[in-house]
């Protein structure tokens, strides 16, 4: 098996726990949907773009790879993976966490690799060759690969590492709504004019579809197939700004 790849039984476990996660998130999507936002929201402060030679290049890769909907969704996980970290009072690298949102996407939908075995590896893989490139030190560049190839995990917690742990919350909030009851509606819509869905959510289930084509034993096409597409379709981030 190649790094990144499931075995049939760690696939039907992955199904089932998704299957019973979806189940437990529809009643406060149901609240979300009914306009039932909480009335107490925290006081949220937007945190720059780093502005350090690894960013740059980062962001100037993002640029050349991504097309701009995924671009759009990398800089939102920047938002909101920062929004994250103020709600759950965790501290972080910025230099470290911005490098993993703005590459974690950029092996999505790839072509074959005779090396890894799930889109997320390619990411990582690429985003560490990146970070060594412009001379980031050993331990950063283990940070930044290792929160990349967990974003797809179902679940991260704390002992992951704060990137690992604000990427997957970025990831899954961008993609599936997941926490949506926790930020309020205004810095969503905020985050969304500056970097907008338009074409995202079609976008990445094609991509997905695709990733089940190449990778079918990897983690991101066991959660395709699990009925990933239902939370993407019906995510609460989407309700206005469509």
């Amino acid at each position: 098996m190649r790094p990144g790849e499931l075995t049939t039984l760690e696939q039907m476990q992955l199904m089932a726990r998704a299957a019973a996660a979806q189940a437990m998130s529809t009643p406060s999507m149901l609240r979300l949907r009914l306009g039932r936002y909480p009335t107490h929201t925290p006081d949220l402060r937007k945190c720059p773009l780093p502005d350090t030679r690894l960013c740059r290049e980062a962001l100037d890769h993002a640029r050349g790879t991504l097309s701009p909907a995924v671009l759009n969704h990398s800089l939102r996980c920047w938002i909101w993976a920062d929004t994250f970290a103020q709600i759950d009072a965790i501290e972080y690298d910025p230099e470290d966490l911005f490098t993993a949102c703005a590459l974690h996407d950029v092996g999505l939908g790839a072509e074959g690799s005779a090396e890894h075995g799930c889109f997320t590896y390619i990411s990582a893989a690429d985003a560490e060759e990146l970070a060594t490139r412009v001379g980031t030190s050993e331990k950063s560049v283990e940070r930044i690969g290792a929160a990349i190839r967990l974003h797809m995990d179902l679940t991260v917690d704390r002992s992951a590492g704060a990137d690992a742990y604000l990427l997957h919350a970025a990831a899954h909030f961008d993609v599936a709504g997941r926490r949506a009851a926790e930020i309020p509606r205004a810095t969503v819509d905020a985050a969304i004019a500056e970097y907008p869905r338009t074409g995202f959510t079609d976008e990445f289930a094609q991509s997905m579809r695709r990733e089940v084509e190449l990778r079918p034993h990897s983690r991101a096409a066991t959660l395709w197939r699990s009925g990933m597409a239902l939370p993407l379709r019906t995510n609460p981030l989407d309700w206005k700004s469509r």
